[in-house]
């Protein structure tokens, strides 16, 4: 797979991973290419020297207005905000904006499983690509997890499918991509910071969907109230899956998963051996098993898979157990519907450290679990303040200026039994370079506790 020679004039917005990767791409096809990034060289440490020497111009430390009107297709990476003044001028002129998973969907040709949603994408993307290599497939899974779908084109690696987990700044610049299987995994508050209104989230993430036609699938989760309002309006065929409704096509039933697909077949998974722990995964292994079996995987390859998925770190990652004590590391749960399943997969008493940079949700709904099985909350950073404003009062509270002081307290009153959990709810940047940095600091707190 190599793409199609193009000699457009093309302005890339953002040099990130993906920004980076469909700059090479497209000097490989003979495109003339401009990027251009708010950040100055020094910053990159390195990282665009090979653009550089593949024949990119670039523009660093500011964005210059006859980029963006001489080209004639602007490509925006995700992080880059769509109403910045220079690409609203260029919209306004007619000039095409879009997306590095957009343009580098219109390169291929090779069906495509699309896993969107507020939470659970990495793991359910990542365990569809386990059931398909232990069919006998050759999955490409990457786009928001892993490598950019521009890098694996210029890399000539093989593949027969596409597994893409995409997020909702990828779909707002992807304007006619249309998967073969869709799978929305749920819609909770999210990225408030960045759209105007959780409907316009909403929309962002049913986006694909509304283009899919009869001969696509989409994957719904009928127990979230979202996703389930939008089933009747879904074009493609409907597939959905619940913990409890016995009309899902996948359903849990016990220690086991039932699924069927009309016309592809049907499958039960045991849940005895599975690391995937907790309702969250649940759903996770329901949504990846009709997405297999929409591409005609069989019952044993399912099994395999989900026997074998190891899972991720910072996902409800078990750290250690210390003088009773479990230590988890969810530092990936970066908003409110991610800690709710969190805490819904303990029956224990709860510690919960929570904050960072605020992404402007409600914290509210966190209430009914932490009521079931809170022992308290540690709020910390730059939301601590907010977080503590709407729950304290409600459930045990403080505030801290880092996750280390919040992390101490919270040792400091657990008991034998309990779980020390960080969730953040929130982004990480106000203290660490990434959530894996925050994830990374708190399991060396742990470590720190000695025996």
């Amino acid at each position: 797979m190599r793409g199609k020679e193009t000699s457009e004039k093309t302005l890339v917005v953002g040099l990130g991973a993906s920004g980076r990767a469909v700059c090479a791409l497209l000097r490989s096809l003979g495109a003339k290419v401009t990027a251009t990034d708010l950040r100055s060289r020094s910053e990159f440490k390195g990282a665009l020297n090979s653009i550089e020497q593949a024949g990119c111009s670039l523009r660093l430390g500011s964005h210059r207005l006859e980029d963006f009107l001489e080209a004639d297709r602007i490509i925006v990476s995700p992080g880059v905000p769509l109403d910045i003044e220079p690409l609203k001028e260029a919209r306004s002129r007619g000039i095409e904006i879009i997306g590095e998973l957009e343009w580098a969907w219109r390169q291929v040709s090779l069906p495509v499983i699309a896993v969107t949603g507020t939470n659970g994408k990495t793991t359910t993307t990542a365990l569809i690509g386990q059931m398909l290599t232990e069919a006998g497939r050759h999955p490409f899974v990457g786009g928001n997890i892993g490598t950019p779908l521009s890098q694996w084109i210029l890399s000539g690696e093989h593949a027969d499918i596409l597994v893409l987990e995409l997020s909702s700044f990828q779909l707002d610049t992807a304007s006619t991509f249309r998967p073969d299987i869709g799978v929305l995994l749920n819609v909770t508050e999210d990225h408030l910071d960045r759209y105007e209104s959780f409907k316009a989230y909403t929309d962002s993430k049913l986006s694909f969907f509304r283009r899919q036609n009869s001969a696509n699938f989409a994957i719904i989760n009928r127990d979230d109230p979202i996703c389930s309002k939008c089933i009747e309006e879904m074009p493609g065929k409907v597939l959905s899956f619940s913990s409890s409704d016995s009309t899902a096509n996948a359903r849990v039933e016990g220690r086991s998963i039932k699924a069927a697909v009309p016309g592809k077949g049907n499958c039960e998974i045991g849940l005895e051996k599975t690391r995937l722990q907790g309702s969250h995964n649940r759903e996770n292994i329901m949504a990846a098993a009709l997405g297999a079996m929409c591409m005609e995987v069989g019952a044993g390859a399912i099994q395999a898979a989900v026997d074998g998925f190891g899972g991720f770190a910072h996902r409800v990652e078990w750290v250690r157990n210390w003088k009773g004590i479990d230590f988890y590391d969810d530092s990936k749960g970066t908003n409110v519907g991610a800690v709710v399943k969190a805490l819904e997969g303990f029956d224990r008493p709860v510690m919960l450290l929570l904050g960072g940079r605020d992404k402007l949700g409600a914290y509210e709904p966190l209430l009914a679990p932490l009521l079931a099985r809170g022992k308290g909350i540690f709020a910390f950073g730059e939301a601590g303040p907010r977080i503590y404003g709407q729950l304290y009062g409600k459930v045990p509270a403080g505030i801290y200026p880092d996750l280390g002081s919040a992390f101490r307290d919270a040792i400091s009153r657990a008991s034998p039994g309990d779980v020390v959990l960080l969730s953040p709810a929130c982004a990480s940047f106000d203290q660490y370079e990434s959530y894996g940095h925050r994830g990374d600091h708190f399991k060396k707190l742990v470590a720190e506790l000695g025996d």
